[in-house]
């Protein structure tokens, strides 16, 4: 699921309409909620916050990078599984961390086998309102795995003319996006039909961000 259709499910759980989620968040009309449910545009930081702490779950959770969906119970950080690391030195480039090539990750976050992912410490600022710089992004290998599903929300590695891009996925019925999310200028938007986009290597999709303190 999309954040969009996550907020959308939350809501319809919840049973409260689109107008009173607004009130709830201090918004005096419903059309900033519908824009982040039809994924015309995403909640950013303070009110990513504002709708984790009303629906009581993670803010993972609604960004869809995990699908734990109560982080309040006690067994939600149990258990660990050591994945291997690497480090986008720079702009553009994966390459394994030196004398640190693993990380250990919570065990719940991984749906497939624990092969199938790896973690990237990033070093851009492409995705800074959601993942800042610096953040430690788990990534299901579209390399390694088969019938991947990529929706509207999805955080993506995609290469590019020999690049590493960590990006935003938005779909139309014709069109491809791949959108920074980002507090600087300086990022552009990719367009493709769908034709290019399938035609472009994937390397895979983040499931799940930390930071190492």
């Amino acid at each position: 699921m999309s954040p969009g259709e996550r907020i959308r499910a939350l809501r319809e759980n919840k049973n409260v309409s689109q107008k009173e989620l607004s009130r709830q968040l201090g918004y005096k009309t419903y059309t900033t909620v519908s824009k982040w449910e039809s994924g015309a545009s995403l909640p950013p930081g303070k009110e990513l916050r504002n709708l984790a702490t009303y629906f009581e779950v993670s803010t993972d959770y609604i960004l869809g990078l995990n699908n734990y969906l109560n982080h309040t119970n006690p067994d939600y950080f149990s258990g660990t599984i050591t994945l291997d690391l690497f480090e986008a030195i720079l702009p553009g480039t994966l390459q394994r961390v030196p004398n640190k090539g693993q990380i250990e990750v919570p065990q719940y976050i991984l749906e497939e086998e624990p092969e199938n992912y790896f973690v990237v410490n990033i070093k851009t600022d492409s995705m800074n309102r959601m993942i800042p710089s610096g953040n430690n992004i788990v990534i299901l290998d579209f390399l390694k795995t088969k019938n991947h599903v990529i929706n509207t929300g999805d955080i993506l590695i995609v290469k590019i003319d020999g690049e590493y891009k960590l990006e935003h996925l938005r779909k139309t019925d014709s069109k491809i996006y791949l959108e920074p999310y980002s507090y600087l200028d300086g990022f552009n938007v990719l367009e493709f039909d769908l034709k290019e986009f399938e035609a472009l290597e994937i390397i895979g999709k983040v499931i799940y961000t930390f930071r190492i303190f």
